[in-house]
């Protein structure tokens, strides 16, 4: 079973403490069959005796305390398996390269994460009364052969010829099973798209009407596959019913007829095939979750083997210092490409050639989709160059110096994300940061207190002012803004560019910022324009600022 490779693979799973109190359990629960039908003979007898009692007693004490210690193991050691993949995954996800966070199908592609973790979390519980009911089946096979040979010789024909079909249908169901859980991804993934891409379908109709479309089928599929295993699995149920019953019946009514069984025999023997119904029941009942969680499992690693092929050939170690301080970067012949998911070309930019002077303050302008968002996920190392070098003070980067090259950038891009609390900035003052939400006009809108934002629900605006704050905090060398001043009010956008940057400049910070403000270009000292994924021409504004 994958759950058990998933518990030995992850390391701290105490497995053979949890299986010797799982097989304690049955054992005991086994004995207390034999004590009931001694205790029930005895007492028919006139001759019940204490001891019997007081060792039911014990046996029901050791069922109890071993089953509740197998089960909470079987708890910690499952959540705290679970807690480490989560962890190996989100830290495999942020040492990823951005192009594979942007390709990887948004969040439905990290649904194992939450959806598949909790059913591996009922999956071992149920493995736990699966290996505990297993034992009692065996130690009531055992008695039965004391009892009587013949019943457990029919009886094991009989299941003998039913577990073959029974196992038939386990597989069917777990492939099943597996083909639903993807589509059940694709259409989380259908449905993040309706969110993400709300305006244009509020938009267009048929579009809209397009992608319902897909999600019904998607959900048609992933509910025939469902309904077809789970119906299987209430045939299983009813079969495994019909199998218990059809034993019930041969060591009652065929046993006796073809041998002469003592009256008290058959008794005991009616009493022991009516009491593996429970777990003979709970086998019925666990192998179609134990399936759902082998998918589960299945699911969890192929996300983790698809970070690890991303991953393949980079290099994301920890830098071993910021860089502070830098005097030029060079770009020379960068030249890159997107793909889609089966590798063909869709839009080659490049090969850009770019000079950057530490202290400068640089504009970009140029229409959409002309490259200009690309050109600086390769000047900042967010995207690797698949020709050309980049220099930083004239040494050529290698791939180990990706991660402390990126030290020297501090950013925001267009579609920035914000986060309420102030990370990788050590001990923010909040005094500091409340000035920066006055200067900005935030501070009837937002405040930071107890290490965190009372409020991100502003306006576009808003939110880039305070993405701005963000930036300006962490105190890196070049600061990199894409159409920041866009949806800010004209008050605002010229103090933006007459004030705010000049002032960043002035104590040191380079600056790189797209913009279409051409009214304020003489606050740049150089304008780059680029076009058709190219830097098309370089303009330097005059020194009078006309």
């Amino acid at each position: 079973m994958k759950v058990l490779h998933f518990l030995t693979r992850e390391g701290d799973a105490k497995r053979t403490l949890i299986l010797a109190m799982a097989a304690a359990s049955g054992l005991a629960n086994g004995l207390l069959l034999a004590l009931i039908n001694t205790a029930a003979e005895a007492a028919a007898g006139g001759d019940l005796q204490a001891r019997l009692f007081f060792m039911f007693l014990i046996a029901f004490a050791i069922f109890v305390l071993a089953q509740r210690h197998a089960l909470t193991h079987a708890v910690a050691a499952v959540e705290s398996a679970l807690q480490k993949v989560k962890l190996r995954v989100a830290d495999k996800v942020r040492r990823s390269e951005l192009r594979f966070v942007e390709d990887c199908g948004g969040l439905s592609a990290y649904a194992p994460l939450t959806q598949d973790a909790g059913l591996i979390s009922q999956g071992v519980v149920m493995l736990v009364y699966s290996a505990q009911s297993v034992l009692l089946l065996i130690f009531s096979g055992l008695y039965l052969a004391y009892l009587s040979p013949p019943s457990l010789i029919l009886t094991l024909i009989i299941f003998g010829l039913a577990l073959p079909m029974y196992m038939n249908h386990y597989q069917q169901t777990a492939r099943e099973l597996e083909q639903a859980a993807a589509k059940d991804g694709l259409f989380f993934e259908r449905f993040t798209g309706i969110l993400n891409g709300f305006k244009e379908l509020k938009l267009d109709r048929r579009e809209s009407d397009a992608l319902f479309a897909e999600l019904r089928r998607l959900a048609a599929e992933a509910n025939a596959l469902k309904l077809s295993s789970n119906e299987r699995m209430v045939y299983d149920m009813i079969f495994a019913n019909t199998v218990f019953y059809l034993v019930l019946l041969a060591a009652v009514f065929v046993i006796p007829t073809i041998l002469a069984e003592p009256s008290a025999t058959i008794h005991k023997v009616a009493t022991t095939v009516l009491f593996i119904i429970g777990p003979l029941g709970m086998l019925v009942s666990a192998i179609p979750i134990i399936a759902k969680t082998d998918t589960a499992v299945t699911s969890l690693y192929a996300l983790e083997e698809r970070l690890d092929t991303a991953a393949a050939g980079t290099d994301d170690q920890a830098p071993a210092a910021p860089l502070t301080t830098f005097d030029s970067i060079v770009l020379e012949g960068i030249y890159f490409h997107y793909a889609d998911r089966e590798g063909h070309s869709l839009f080659p930019v490049g090969p850009f050639d770019l000079t950057i002077q530490r202290g400068e303050l640089l504009f970009i302008v140029g229409g959409n989709g002309s490259g200009k968002s690309t050109l600086l996920k390769l000047l900042t190392g967010l995207y690797r160059a698949e020709r050309g070098r980049i220099l930083l003070d004239g040494i050529p980067l290698q791939s180990a110096d990706y991660p402390q090259y990126r030290t020297l950038f501090t950013s925001v891009f267009a579609d920035f994300h914000l986060f309420d609390r102030l990370y990788g900035i050590p001990n923010p003052d909040p005094v500091q940061v409340n000035a920066w939400l006055k200067e900005m006009g935030l501070e009837r809108k937002t405040r930071y207190a107890n290490h965190g934002f009372t409020n991100l629900d502003l306006s576009t605006g808003q939110r880039k002012r305070l993405a701005f704050i963000t930036a300006a905090l962490k105190q890196r060398p070049i600061c990199i803004f894409d159409e920041l001043a866009a949806d800010q009010d004209p008050e605002f956008r010229a103090r933006f560019y007459e004030q705010i940057l000049p002032r960043l400049k002035s104590r040191g910070y380079t600056i790189v910022a797209v913009s279409h403000d051409d009214q304020y270009f003489h606050t740049a000292d150089r304008v780059l324009r680029v076009s058709d994924g190219r830097i098309a021409q370089i303009d330097w504004p005059a020194a009078d600022g006309r």
